[in-house]
């Protein structure tokens, strides 16, 4: 045992150990992605406008012909006006507010989903009972056989011992075959709530575990989502290196939100000013960026998507086979600025080392979750002391 509390003693001088590394490293990170937001918003106007002089150049260049300079001064001053709104939401603690946004989203929209699986389960059930057949009245030329004792009944209110008396026979077997009265709707719907939120705990943090696989090539284990909301989507790094690893992927999957909603209202701006051949839907954009939809190769920041003309069989001989939008891309601006494509590099080898830090973090937490338990059973199991021996 005492071997046990040393061991213990040991994996929590580790932890405490790798706590000291990571505050170390935490301020260091914190610079490199405010960094990389800076170099991104010094670069951003123009990678849009590059991405913008492709489509109005190359895709439509008479329909930009045609528009008198007033009209072409005006859409400049708009790219600019919309990119410049854009970068004052491209810091860290802006693009950690979005992050939280969405995660609440996510929590609201689970909690929909449960309320409509309970409420389906409580209908069928409800539908169930209601088409139920009724129980049959006994048939009276059918042999029943009672419970009633043979014997006298004063026999057992004066008392035999060892056998109860004739009224507590009576109460305990009206209890026996009295049915169970069913529970109240409210309990049957707490106890599937409660069901339910743990699943949903369970899932959401599978699902957010799979996620830093993705991006981190390594599963991050943790509390349930609900949880550790606010751990994950502040906007200071948290001190736990596994809470860390999914305050990174909340911040990727912001910033990506981030350029996406500035993407489309580039599009929509350019569709105003007839330069875009068509605006696709917003879950369109997001199923491009989670690689759901395949896209047409095309020059950096531009989507490029074939229509599927064969659904529509009547379209004209002229109509686009294939449609071309602005979409920014952390790859595609990564690829045509050299010094943030510098920063990404380092961030890259910071995730590195956070990812090993987190998994060496996880290893000695499951071994002092261990240890703690051995410890604890040991205790419960021991023999209890003799009062008296100890007085003597």
């Amino acid at each position: 045992m005492d071997s046990n509390v040393r061991s213990l003693d040991e994996a929590k001088a580790q932890l405490l150990s790798l706590l000291e590394q990571q505050e170390e490293f935490t301020p260091a990170l914190y610079r490199d992605l405010a960094l990389y937001l800076q170099v991104l918003r010094d670069g951003l106007l123009h990678s849009v406008q590059q991405a913008c002089f492709h489509l109005a150049t190359q895709v439509v260049p008479e329909r930009y012909n045609q528009l008198s300079p007033e009209r072409r001064e005006t859409f400049q001053r708009r790219l600019q006006s919309l990119v410049k709104r854009s970068c004052s939401l491209l810091t860290v603690e802006q693009v950690m507010g979005l992050a939280a946004q969405q995660a609440r989203k996510q929590e609201q929209r689970q909690l929909q989903e449960q309320q409509k699986i309970l409420q389906t389960m409580l209908e069928g059930r409800e539908a169930a009972e209601e088409s139920a057949p009724v129980d049959a009245s006994p048939d009276p030329q059918s042999v029943n056989l009672s419970l009633d004792l043979p014997l006298a009944a004063d026999l057992f209110d004066s008392g035999v011992p060892g056998l109860p008396s004739l009224s507590q026979h009576q109460q305990s077997s009206e209890e026996a075959a009295r049915p169970p009265e069913p529970a109240p709707p409210e309990e049957d719907l707490a106890l599937l709530q409660s069901l339910f939120t743990m699943a949903s705990e369970t899932l959401s943090s599978g699902a957010t575990d799979r996620a830093d696989e993705d991006d981190e090539g390594q599963a991050s284990a943790g509390s349930p989502f609900a949880s550790t909301l606010a751990e994950v989507t502040r906007s200071q790094l948290p001190k736990d290196p596994l809470l860390q690893v999914r305050w990174w992927a909340h911040f990727d999957r912001a910033l990506r939100r981030r350029l996406r909603n500035l993407s489309h209202a580039i599009n929509v701006e350019m569709m105003r000013v007839g330069l875009a051949q068509g605006l696709l839907p917003l879950n369109l954009l997001d199923a491009v960026l989670d690689g759901h939809v395949e896209a047409l190769p095309a020059p950096a920041n531009v989507l490029r998507m074939a229509l599927p003309l064969t659904l529509n069989p009547v379209a004209p001989a002229s109509a686009p086979t294939e449609v071309l939008t602005l979409l920014l891309r952390s790859g595609d601006l990564e690829f045509e600025q050299p010094r943030l494509r510098t920063c990404r590099q380092r961030l890259e080898q910071r995730r590195r080392t956070l990812r090993t830090m987190a998994k060496r973090y996880r290893t000695w937490q499951s071994r002092v979750s261990a240890l703690e338990a051995e410890q604890q059973w040991f205790k419960d199991s021991a023999p209890p002391q003799d009062p008296a021996a100890d007085r003597t």
